[in-house]
């Protein structure tokens, strides 16, 4: 709690009012199941708004209750690791993250896709992204492929990991060659120095 200390001028009146936070206020929606307009979503559901960035998809992680400023409404807001925008200007149309974020607005709108509608997502993170997603572990896995800038490290010895271009992949036991010469048994595609550290630190 924070204390003011307010000095009066005599004879005056001082009025007291609430302090409310200005910061954004979340909750999330739990019991791994969530409601929205009637319809039950669930961990690993592939949403799409059909009117939002040529059909905007998302392969759900939780629906989050929202309000990001105290004078407005709560909205429901979708969470996922994997999001596909058909249309974007800015470039990227598939976004794979390493926790879930929101970035495509809103619920309203969004409904379950077709297995049509799903496929076509998954074909996209495959040929952009090389990924692949895995909807019993309800996580992304990375496809190795070369080209690519991977973390590579051999068994319990993820803290000399080091990152290189993926050079060659073959079916050995170490199938993960880099540029510069060397095999190893284990990789994972490069998203961020963030990642890389947690990683050789054991949090990955």
């Amino acid at each position: 709690m924070r204390t003011v200390t307010v000095e009066v001028p005599e004879g005056h009146m001082v009025k007291i009012v609430k302090e409310e936070s200005m910061q954004s206020t979340q909750k999330v929606m739990g019991g791994g199941k969530f409601e929205f307009e009637g319809e039950t979503f669930i961990p690993g559901d592939v949403i799409i708004n059909p009117n939002r960035g040529g059909g905007s998809m998302m392969i759900l992680s939780e629906i989050r209750e929202e309000r990001p400023l105290p004078f407005l409404p709560a909205i429901k807001v979708p969470f996922g690791l994997v999001a596909y925008v058909p249309s974007n200007d800015e470039g990227d149309r598939v976004f794979v993250k390493l926790t879930p974020e929101a970035g495509i607005g809103g619920m309203k709108g969004f409904r379950k896709a077709t297995e049509e509608e799903k496929a076509k997502m998954l074909a996209a993170m495959k040929e952009e992204k090389h990924y692949s997603f895995n909807f019993e572990k309800l996580q992304p896995e990375y496809i190795p492929t070369v080209g690519d800038v991977v973390i590579v490290w051999d068994d319990n010895n993820k803290e000399n990991a080091v990152v290189g271009i993926m050079n060659e992949v073959d079916e050995t036991s170490n199938p993960y060659k880099i540029n510069d010469g060397t095999w190893y048994k284990n990789c994972d595609k490069f998203v961020s120095e963030k990642q890389y550290k947690n990683l050789i630190d054991g949090k990955e």
